[in-house]
């Protein structure tokens, strides 16, 4: 007799009761999606995995909290990582106003090193490209791109989520990361 894996719903009931291994299925499950989506809001690879980790610190102590007649266990808990990645970039801006309300002169700013700064720059430039680059792809070719770049979905769960063929998510990937890399390959006016 074949058995079905369990529910979101079902697990996230076991977690309530401290079951450690339901924990364990649902990270396996959501792990990624949040660390794609955390990372694509906070752009630092080592906040964004502590951020992941703190939210499935959270669902071990609010499981009880979800309640399956009020919504899909998938968009209560992406609403839950995405509250503490918005709690994260607060926080980011409290320490900067911070830190810019110190003189230069005061030798406990801390300044980073031009080497870092550099990498900073370079970083924010790619970044700005490729979420330029994403504005110009046809919005289903976007929408396929960063479901499964920036929030982990994989191709089966694109499917599902937008109600089309697998087949026609497999195209509109590959579409639109061809489209992407002939966009990027462009000189910019700046280079022309």
């Amino acid at each position: 007799m074949d058995s079905f894996p369990p529910t979101d719903a079902d697990l996230t009931a076991r977690v309530s009761n401290g079951d450690a291994e339901a924990l364990e299925e649902l990270y396996a499950r959501y792990s990624q999606p949040v660390f794609g989506m955390s990372y694509s809001i906070l752009r630092d690879y080592a906040t964004a995995e502590d951020v992941t980790q703190e939210v499935f610190v959270a669902l071990w102590t609010r499981a009880d909290r979800f309640d399956p007649a009020r919504g899909e266990f998938r968009h209560w808990f992406l609403h839950l990582a995405h509250n503490r990645i918005v709690d994260e970039l607060r926080k980011r801006r409290r320490t900067s106003l911070r830190s810019a309300d110190k003189t230069p002169e005061d030798p406990s700013l801390g300044l980073v090193s031009q080497g870092d700064t550099a990498d900073q720059a370079v970083t924010a430039v790619l970044f700005g490209a490729a979420a330029e680059a994403l504005k110009l792809l046809p919005p289903e070719q976007r929408e396929a791109v960063m479901m499964a770049y920036l929030q982990g979905a994989t191709q089966r769960e694109i499917a599902e989520r937008t109600d089309v063929p697998l087949g026609t998510v497999k195209t509109r990937l590959r579409l639109g990361l061809i489209r992407l890399r002939r966009i990027l390959a462009q000189p910019t006016s700046e280079e022309a």
